[in-house]
């Protein structure tokens, strides 16, 4: 991905990865490995999983969240700095049923957009 992502930025995926599937998979991703098909994927993880109200009200929803265009990613990624600041502070609180049912749907469609 381009020089988009900040140190921030990748510090709050790797929040909202240890959230979601733990400290060894966070870790997993760093500013070179993450792609714009990380952010997004990350994104729709995040819509589909935590109440919809909070973080559709911090940002524009886009019409179509898995169509690979430049705006998309933009949003994907303003969604990621808005949704992730709880997660680097632990205030997050999603639920364990919500979490590991998604998790599971999306923790390989995101593991395969890393470098």
């Amino acid at each position: 991905m381009d020089s988009q992502l900040s140190a921030e930025d990748i510090d709050k995926i790797r929040a909202i990865m240890k959230a979601f599937f733990g400290q060894s998979v966070a870790s997993g991703f760093t500013e070179s490995s993450v792609t714009e098909e990380t952010v997004r994927a990350i994104a729709h993880m995040l819509v589909e999983t935590v109440d919809c109200s909070r973080w559709v009200d911090a940002v524009p929803s886009p019409q179509d969240l898995l169509r690979p265009t430049r705006r998309i990613t933009k949003w994907a990624l303003r969604l990621i700095r808005e949704a992730g600041k709880p997660f680097l502070q632990n205030e997050v609180r999603v639920s364990w049923l919500c979490r590991n049912v998604r998790s599971g749907q999306f923790r390989s469609s995101i593991e395969t957009t890393l470098r």
